[in-house]
């Protein structure tokens, strides 16, 4: 009788306990995440719709042998934290150097071309809607300030200029944890463009419910689009990771993300046309680098 009855309360305790015991099993997989809208939107209205946050959340769905945990990082964190062994990124570019400890995917996505953001007041400083610009001859006008974030990847033309005018007085690097230069740095006039993505100010003006107040110009310096991938770390763990992440990109998936990208940015058929090619085709295009180049 008393060994019957142990027996019944250890079956009791793992039907109770089981499930728990069960997720505490699973390995835990770090997912690194950071607040830029409309990649990832962390807060607001349109919480967890950003084209890579469904992304994030579409190969965490499918991958039930982990426990998932969301990490949120900002550009000086990611340089460290994606050196770690159990943490995975699914929207990303390759850092310069990462290739030695990190295990990249198929390219999966394109982040479209790095620009500028101005006031629409301030148009004719710059020129009419469409034009594309050149960053050089901007960093030589002095009454002009650029904003721009240290600690992020650039084009390695636009690299070199910043490096260039490094300390100059127009222009104002930001430190800290954003991962975007914040559109009210042109309401207080503060600087007078920044450099940042075209959907930030289309998914400012959504969320409030107004017509933009603020004008996306195009640079010859940042022409090319950036290849994005996912990845994990160059250890039997992240090895397990993206084994498992790699059969989960499939060209549906990635065609359902191009349409939530399409959603943010607005559709652009030199974009669609890109990313059919070196995504979906898999075929190398000359308007796609990773950054550094």
């Amino acid at each position: 009788m008393i060994g019957r009855g142990v027996f019944c309360l250890i079956t009791l305790c793992g039907l109770l306990l089981g499930p728990q015991s069960y997720a505490e099993d699973k390995p835990t997989l770090r997912w690194l995440v950071w607040d830029q809208v409309p990649n990832y939107i962390l807060q607001g209205p349109f919480q967890g719709q950003g084209a890579a946050g469904l992304l994030t959340k579409t190969l965490q769905d499918q991958l039930p042998q982990y426990h998932h945990v969301n990490v949120v990082s900002n550009a000086q964190r990611y340089r460290h934290l994606i050196r770690e062994e159990n943490v995975c990124v699914a929207w990303a570019w390759i850092v310069p150097g990462s290739r030695d400890y990190r295990l990249h995917s198929r390219p999966i996505s394109l982040a479209p071309r790095t620009g500028i953001q101005v006031l629409k007041s301030k148009r004719p400083l710059f020129g009419p809607p469409g034009v594309s610009l050149s960053l050089e001859k901007l960093l030589g006008q002095p009454e002009l300030r650029l904003g721009y974030l240290e600690g992020m990847s650039y084009s390695k033309r636009a690299q070199k200029l910043l490096e260039q005018h490094r300390g100059s007085h127009n222009v104002y690097p930001a430190f800290g944890s954003s991962v975007e230069y914040k559109l009210p740095m042109l309401d207080r006039g503060r600087v007078d463009y920044f450099l940042g993505f075209s959907a930030q100010s289309i998914y400012d003006a959504e969320v409030q419910g107004i017509e933009s107040k603020y004008q996306f110009y195009s640079l010859v310096e940042m022409d090319l689009y950036t290849s994005m991938y996912s990845h994990c770390s160059n250890t039997p763990f992240g090895r397990e990771a993206i084994s498992s992440i790699n059969p989960l990109l499939t060209d549906e998936l990635l065609l359902e993300h191009l349409a939530r990208v399409e959603r943010w940015y607005g559709e652009d058929s030199d974009y669609r046309e890109v990313f059919m090619q070196h995504v979906i085709a898999r075929t190398p295009h000359p308007l796609v680098k990773d950054p550094g180049q």
